[in-house]
């Protein structure tokens, strides 16, 4: 008070660095709630699920498991990919977890069997990190024989991606559909054989005709030149005239054998917009960057390389994570002037005077700013968890400006009323001693009131404690403002009046004053009142059911599609096709795009599976009367009559990533059977299944079929191959690179790089039947069949290999409609139990947002009587009295009442969120 300017200047001060930390805080829709992951990648075409389990996701698994802060080691093994998730402590620094990993697999990638891979790490993303999507496709009119699909993807991988991988905050580019260029010598083998030449011959041949190297430097006269060696292949043409041996001086060249062509590599997945075949980009923002800035350093970025693209290819955005973000900034802002606007409306109607008001509502955009410095020193985002706890505090923030300003407004009324002058920094400086103590313990209160947020874990902790930091922030800002600025401007602006109550506080206590002497002229039948209301929400409670947390709703569905194992690529996208067109007939619906199969990496999906993104259009701008909730389940029924032979399934975007997050799986709930055994595994989930499948609430049930991979088996015959001289590995050259083709080197053009593939003439490996026909050379010179040195024969296998804590795991998915998930699962899990024994070795775990649903409810029912405990010491502390403490931390147990009733009368669940609100109270 006695350097009021000072005071002043030191919060326009503040004032500025809040408004510089409102600029700078990142923003985003949610909180970063993805684990300290760290993606392993091993590429080997060709081999088979089982083959990828044992050749290189094990070894890989069991490298990762010694390192230090390993929370949990995931992987899936399918056809020709191995994928394994390290998953760390939450304090574990990226950066250096991706260390620690890159040295164990330059260890681990020594022991791999040559030939089948290299082991890689993923992008240095979070699982969320995809904020920016867009198709690169054929503009209208444009046909496939102008512009082929090898064409949109050889301009998103060396154009596109390379351009936009220079953003500011991107980390990669993923690039999904379309077909990757490659240069193919497609081999006869009977000319090949005719020529005395082998497999072997054709595989040394073109790297040894493909090379550039430098000759130094050489002076001639006074200058000096570089001296180059250029040998490198620049066109089929190049390819097909080396030179494999020589017959009486005459060359046989590659093209005598063999028909060299630029074609598109095999494919494990594709995209379609609308049913027509596109590319899709996705770029992945790198963790901890801005998710707003990327998106539009990306979209800077994009508009300037799509006006350098070819005649008749287009580029078009289809997904931005910053929709969301403005929507889910945008909700908890207008929460937030809302709240402040009807704060300052109360406070006018009850202060009843302008000036106080006024000085009272200062707390408010102060104590925000406060928050935002907080955060940004803490490097929280803004997000729709964390500004929620500005929202949920907005009430509380001028609690204590409130008491200050009320009681020096006293104090200059009574020293008026007696005749005293007044002197307006004495008054105010008279109320400060008075309540200062009071306001810090009120407000230390509040702030302990939250610390049970502070004690989550996991996703829960991730999601929750963001907002109780704010409040805490905002809570400590308008301590501090409440015990200096607010005095200040008190003894500034404030004018000494006649204290009186408001017209609507007279009106309040002509109403309350009957009310309170019927209740104490009848103690007996409030109290007893009060009890049963108390016993009665209690009783009640039990039968709410439970969720993790309410659904929010990203104006968009995701639809998750599984046919059966055998399904063929091309057998997918017109699934997706015919998905597409009966979308089409729903005004809501904006766009589709579907994800068959996966990308180069990122997505560990066979082509069977296919995630159809379905934007819609404003809900404000449905003219059809249907709900959100209605338009999913009109869409599904749809879905189920056009393609009848497939597993539906509908979520969000962000919702489904999460969900994998938590379970390693793209549910709201799992249920996985750990055992060793593959066919057990299968044989014990279908049963679990069947249980399932009549638990009342169950919804979108999917087993995933892993067995019935359709596979051809070339197994070594080995009397038979020994009989004719032929060693095995001469026979499964034949099968992993005249069958499957094998990269032996790679074609220059410019920065661009393309596979030179070998494989057979598709004459030779299109059916059973020719395989088994594919002719050997003996030793003799003699050809003979494939068959006759191994049988060749029809099979099927696995699909995938899922493992988890070092265990080999089945998977069922579900969604729970109508009823709580708690009481699902304990419904399902009794019942699962009682009609599936299990042997030996094998057990289930439930996971899903029921996991962090049981995890987080533990924890506060262990932590929220504690609080109070702690509340009750504050208490006893202020007031020195065990008997008003005790009258005050009496009325905590009649505070939830309301609230129980509440979420009865509204059909809603106990959740993670109306705990929060039950502390709040």
């Amino acid at each position: 008070l006695r350097y009021k300017f000072l005071v002043l200047i030191v919060f326009g001060v503040v004032a500025f660095l809040g408004a510089r930390a409102v600029r700078d805080v990142p923003i985003d829709a949610f909180p970063d709630v993805t684990p300290a992951q760290v993606n392993i990648y091993t590429e080997s075409p060709g081999l088979a699920a089982e083959d990828v389990e044992q050749l290189l996701t094990f070894p890989v698994e069991s490298a990762m498991a010694g390192l230090p802060k390993v929370q949990e080691i995931r992987s899936v093994s399918l056809f020709g990919l191995s994928y394994v998730a390290v998953y760390f402590d939450d304090d574990m620094d990226i950066y250096f977890a991706r260390q620690l990993v890159n040295e164990r697999l330059q260890e681990v990638g020594d022991r791999l069997p040559e030939g089948y891979g290299k082991p890689s790490m993923g992008p240095n993303a979070s699982g969320l990190g995809q904020v920016f999507w867009y198709t690169v496709e054929r503009a209208p009119g444009v046909s496939a024989e102008q512009i082929s699909d090898m064409d949109l993807r050889t301009w998103q991988d060396w154009t596109l991606r390379l351009i936009l991988r220079t953003a500011p905050g991107v980390d990669d580019v993923t690039s999904w559909g379309g077909g990757e260029r490659e240069f193919q010598v497609q081999i006869d083998p009977q000319r090949l054989y005719a020529r005395g030449l082998g497999f072997a011959d054709v595989i040394e041949a073109i790297p040894a005709n493909n090379g550039q190297v430098g000759g130094n430097v050489m002076d001639v006269g006074r200058e000096q030149y570089l001296v180059r060696g250029l040998g490198l292949v620049r066109s089929a043409e190049d390819i097909g005239a080396i030179v494999l041996k020589s017959e009486d001086g005459v060359p046989v060249y590659l093209r005598d054998v063999a028909r060299v062509t630029p074609a598109p590599a095999p494919r494990f997945g594709a995209v379609t917009r609308d049913g027509e075949e596109v590319v899709l980009g996705m770029a992945l923002a790198r963790i901890g960057e801005n998710a707003k800035d990327v998106v539009e350093a990306v979209k800077a970025k994009l508009d300037t390389v799509a006006r350098a693209l070819p005649e008749g290819m287009v580029v078009r955005p289809i997904y931005e994570r910053t929709d969301l973000v403005n929507k889910a900034v945008g909700t908890a802002t207008r929460a937030l002037v809302e709240g402040s606007i009807l704060v300052a409306l109360v406070l006018f109607l009850f202060l009843g005077e302008l000036r106080s008001a006024l000085v009272v509502i200062v707390t408010l955009p102060l104590a925000m700013l406060i928050a935002f410095i907080g955060m940004g020193q803490s490097g929280l985002s803004a997000n729709l968890m964390s500004l929620a706890g500005l929202a949920i505090g907005i009430g509380m923030m001028v609690d204590g400006a409130v008491v200050m300003v009320e009681n020096a407004y006293r104090i200059m009324a009574e020293r008026r009323a007696h005749g005293e002058p007044v002197n307006r920094t004495a008054a105010v400086l008279a109320a400060a001693h008075e309540v200062a103590n009071p306001i810090a313990f009120a407000i230390l209160i509040i702030i302990v009131v939250f610390l049970p947020l502070f004690s989550l874990e996991g996703l829960e902790g991730k999601l929750f404690k963001p907002m109780a930091f704010n409040i805490a922030f905002a809570m400590a800002g308008s301590l501090i403002l409440s015990l200096t600025l607010i005095p200040v401007l008190a003894a500034m602006l404030l004018k000494p009046g006649e204290e009186k109550d408001t017209r609507l506080m007279a009106f309040i206590k002509r109403r309350y004053q009957p009310l309170l002497q019927a209740a104490l002229a009848n103690k007996r039948v409030v109290v007893v009142s009060a009890g049963l209301a108390m016993a009665g929400s209690l009783a009640l409670f039990p039968f709410l059911g439970k969720e993790f947390m309410p659904q929010l709703q990203e104006g968009s569905i995701m639809w998750r599609v599984t046919g059966i194992p055998s399904t063929s690529l091309d057998e997918s996208i017109r699934t997706s096709q015919t998905i597409a067109e009966a979308f089409k007939t729903f005004p809501e619906v904006e766009t589709t795009l579907a994800m068959i199969g996966r990308a180069e990496k990122g997505e560990t999906a066979d082509v069977n599976y296919m995630e159809i993104y379905t934007a819609l259009h404003p809900e404000g701008e449905w003219d059809t009367g249907r709900s959100i909730k209605d338009l999913e389940e009109a869409m599904q029924e749809t879905l189920e009559e056009v393609v009848p032979n497939v597993v539906p399934g509908y979520t969000q975007p962000i919702q489904m990533r999460v969900e994998e997050l938590i379970s390693g799986v793209r549910a709201t709930l799992a249920l996985k059977l750990y055992g060793e055994d593959l066919g057990e595994l299968d044989r014990f989930s279908a049963q679990i299944k069947a249980v399932l499948a009549r638990v009342p609430g169950v919804a979108d049930l999917s087993l995933e079929a892993n067995k019935g991979k359709p596979q051809i088996v070339v197994k070594v015959r080995r009397e038979e191959a020994a009989r004719f001289g032929i060693n095995a590995d001469e026979i499964l050259e034949v099968v992993q690179a005249g069958i499957g083709g094998k990269a032996v080197s790679t074609l220059l053009d410019g920065v661009r790089r393309f596979d030179i593939q070998v494989r057979l003439d598709p004459a030779f490996r299109d059916s059973l039947q020719a395989i088994s026909d594919i002719p050997l050379r003996t030793q003799t010179g003699a050809l003979v069949p494939l068959s006759r040195v191994a049988t060749v024969e029809m099979d099927e296998g696995y699909t995938f290999v899922r493992r988890e804590q070092l265990s080999r795991y089945a998977v069922l998915q579900m969604d729970v409609k109508g009823r709580d998930v708690d009481g699902f699962v304990k419904e399902a899990d009794a019942k699962i139990r009682s009609q599936v024994k299990l042997p030996e070795g094998y057990w289930l775990e439930w996971g899903g947002a029921f996991e962090n649903q049981q995890r987080a409810m533990a924890r506060l029912a262990l932590i929220v009587p504690l609080t109070i405990g702690l509340i009750f010491l504050l208490l006893y502390t202020a007031f020195n009295s065990l008997t008003h403490a005790a009258l005050i931390i009496a009325n905590v147990p009649f505070a939830i009442i309301g609230g129980v009733f509440g979420l009865a009368i509204t059909g809603q669940y106990v959740s993670v969120p109306s705990a929060i609100g039950f502390i709040a109270v």
